[in-house]
């Protein structure tokens, strides 16, 4: 590779392999704090399968569906990547608009996985959301973190895998709580981010 190359791939294995999964997790444990019932499924779920002695295994992770619905679900409300580029190379028409090719496109999944004309109550957060059956009546779009169709990232599966072991590792011994008082200033710039960060107060759970 030339220098250029091994300086591109290394920034975009940062930026795109581990931070975004990092905020994804940051995000997960703001959800869970303000939703304590379902927190306390998700745990219920991990002292079942998961013994406090072990680390997480594939076998476990397959016996965890609650857990990625959580995770699917911090993804639909706070996707790390909450626009993302696109360039269309034929014409295309989008509603009444017409888009030449070349034209430089931002997607949402942000504002998308938000239209109340996909999801009822979008703001909710509601892990069964993604129970199969509740996802075989949706538009195939409707939901796309990860963007979608040829131009999907390429990291999605490692970036799930990543999530589900960290979840599974400090879920099923910790458990986090925003500060009191603290509300998040959430803002899109390259990734989702939060102004004011998101201190919590961890306990060991017993």
């Amino acid at each position: 590779m030339s220098d250029g190359l091994v300086r591109d791939e290394s920034i975009g294995i940062f930026v795109a392999g581990h931070e975004t999964t990092a905020r994804t997790l940051a995000f997960l444990w703001y959800a869970l704090s303000e939703n304590r019932d379902v927190s306390a499924r998700l745990q219920s779920e991990l002292d079942a399968v998961l013994p406090r002695d072990q680390s997480p295994t594939l076998e476990h992770l397959e016996r965890l569906p609650y857990m990625d619905r959580c995770l699917r679900e911090v993804l639909r409300l706070y996707p790390p990547a909450p626009a993302l580029p696109r360039d269309p190379i034929t014409d295309q028409v989008l509603g009444d608009k017409r888009v030449p090719a070349g034209t430089f496109v931002l997607v949402l999944p942000y504002a998308t996985h938000r239209h109340p004309a996909f999801w009822d109550e979008p703001e909710r957060f509601d892990p069964d959301r993604f129970l199969p059956e509740r996802e075989a009546e949706r538009h195939p779009y409707a939901y796309y973190p990860f963007g979608a169709g040829n131009r999907i990232c390429l990291g999605n599966s490692f970036a799930l895998l990543e999530a589900r072991i960290l979840t599974a590792l400090l879920a099923r011994r910790f458990s986090a709580r925003l500060v009191p008082g603290h509300r998040p200033q959430i803002e899109a710039r390259g990734t989702l981010m939060v102004r004011n960060g998101l201190p919590m107060q961890i306990q060991r759970r017993a």
